[in-house]
């Protein structure tokens, strides 16, 4: 499951460590996908592109740009 983007309170402990083990490990060789989520609530693929990098570049004075990769 991706970050909710919520800092939790332990996370902010001076002593809190840099990272946190998965809930889930990926079997060998797989990889995470970030837009899993994303894509279930939009239209296609290519949406969750597009809303993901408008919320990363946000606020920005260039326009996204979403290439299709074919």
């Amino acid at each position: 499951m991706a970050a909710d983007g919520k800092v939790r309170q332990e996370d902010k402990h001076f002593d809190a460590p840099h990272a946190r083990e998965a809930e889930t490990p990926l079997a060998e060789g797989e990889k995470h996908d970030q837009l899993a989520e994303k894509v279930e609530c939009s239209e296609s693929r290519q949406e969750a592109l597009l809303d993901e990098g408008l919320e990363e570049s946000f606020p920005g004075s260039d326009p996204v740009s979403v290439k299709r990769i074919t």
